[in-house]
């Protein structure tokens, strides 16, 4: 018994390394590189001692009240990280390196922080008795079924250019002509859930004719549309469903190779690309823009809430009070550029409806979801998926994130499909 205690502590600890160093590499990052290279989006070097320390301190606080989510549930544990991961950690830099207001710091650290009462939320999950040929029969139904009316619009109108992420834009601006209605919805329900869901289902039941063929579709609804995010969950999904054998593994070695990664990065960009080309596509990209467009949105809707007035369904009671989308409205007001849209994230999204309250709401919705995420007691090899879903949060409001980002129809899977647990 005490030296299965030890290797779990080895395993808690390594992880704890593992993200300091993460958050230590890219804190050189911005310093030296983000600040520098993309210094005309916004990002400046104002480094604040004060809350330089403060930043440190929280860290630590958060990585030390995780220790009983650890031994409760190493899925929400490996959810939790990646919450640090993505929301802490940038908006911490933002916050003590750029010298910005306190308040899209706090509101994450606070969104974190109620995520440790997830393992404390039971679900009782009814389980769907099926045999394993009559769920590869519905998920492939489901899968095609959704997949006919694209097909149907878009046919064999490929560019296949787009496989060598060549005329991305091209492609995706023509895709965006035909993309109305419920046709939008059917396709990132098919992109976000239902394809890589079914991708990974099959690569568990090692049906290697079923994976092949949704492959294919993945391939095709790339081609057609030139949307990246096709491209990334595909590599997400098939990426995590190897890189270890439990959770824990599984964060390890992306926090593994991610710290390499991000070492080599500014070295190619310097000798091969002579540009900040990987810098800007994923350091960037993915963690410091998110970051600064929810300072941008907490400066302006600072004593002004929203009301959902630009939700699909609140904006029948409550008008916008602005003649455009607020995301380009922001882009034009803090960037000059009236063509870009801000997107904004889960924490953002609850401040600018609610204020501080919408914080509050957001991230308790976020953390009875995962908790009903944990009650499914789905197998690892789904990960991809889950990591993709922290991404969306990170960037979509809420409600597009349960319906455009593909959560309800993943959620309607799990209880029908995917689910282990029974109930006795």
């Amino acid at each position: 018994m005490s030296s299965f205690k030890l290797f779990v502590a080895k395993d808690f600890f390594r992880l704890k390394l593992l993200l300091c160093a993460v958050y230590i590499v890219l804190e050189f990052y911005y310093y030296f590189f983000i600040s520098s290279d993309f210094a005309y989006l916004g990002f400046v070097p104002d480094l604040n001692m004060l809350k330089y320390l403060i930043t440190k301190i929280v860290f630590v606080a958060l990585l030390i009240l995780s220790h009983n989510l650890f031994k409760k549930s190493k899925f929400l544990y490996s959810i939790y990280l990646l919450l640090l991961f993505f929301f802490f950690i940038p908006n911490a830099i933002l916050f003590s390196f750029s010298n910005i207001a306190p308040g899209p710091f706090i509101s994450n650290v606070f969104f974190i922080s109620v995520f440790l009462i997830t393992p404390y939320i039971k679900f009782s999950v009814p389980y769907v008795t099926a045999s394993l040929k009559h769920k590869e029969f519905i998920l492939i139904c489901i899968s095609l079924l959704l997949l006919v009316p694209i097909i149907a619009t878009f046919k064999l109108n490929i560019n296949l250019n787009t496989l060598l992420l060549s005329e991305i834009y091209e492609t995706r601006d023509a895709f965006s002509e035909n993309l109305t209605g419920y046709l939008s919805y059917l396709y990132h329900f098919e992109v976000k859930t239902i394809i890589p869901i079914a991708l990974v289902f099959f690569m568990i039941n090692k049906k290697p004719l079923f994976i092949g063929l949704f492959v294919i579709i993945l391939l095709y609804l790339f081609v057609i549309s030139g949307n990246k995010a096709v491209y990334f969950t595909t590599i997400l999904v098939v990426y995590f469903y190897y890189i270890g054998k439990d959770y824990v593994s599984k964060i390890s070695n992306f926090f593994s190779i991610t710290v390499i990664l991000f070492i080599l990065f500014p070295l190619i960009d310097l000798f091969v690309f002579k540009s900040p080309f990987l810098g800007g596509t994923f350091v960037n990209r993915f963690l410091f823009i998110p970051a600064l467009l929810t300072h941008w949105y907490f400066d302006f809707f600072d004593g002004n809430p929203f009301y959902f007035a630009e939700s699909s369904f609140f904006n029948l009671f409550v008008s916008s009070p602005y003649d455009t989308p607020i995301g380009f409205h922001i882009t034009k007001i803090y960037w000059g550029d009236s063509e870009a849209y801000a997107n904004n994230g889960i924490v953002s999204d609850g401040f600018m409806n609610l204020g501080y309250l919408g914080v509050l709401l957001f991230s308790v919705i976020f953390s009875l979801l995962f908790s009903l995420f944990n009650s499914f007691n789905l197998h690892t090899a789904y990960f991809g998926v889950f990591f993709s879903y922290i991404y969306i949060f990170l960037s979509a409001p809420l409600l597009t994130s349960f319906i455009t980002g593909g959560i309800l129809p993943f959620i309607l899977i799990s209880f029908t499909i995917l689910n282990n647990r029974k109930i006795i």
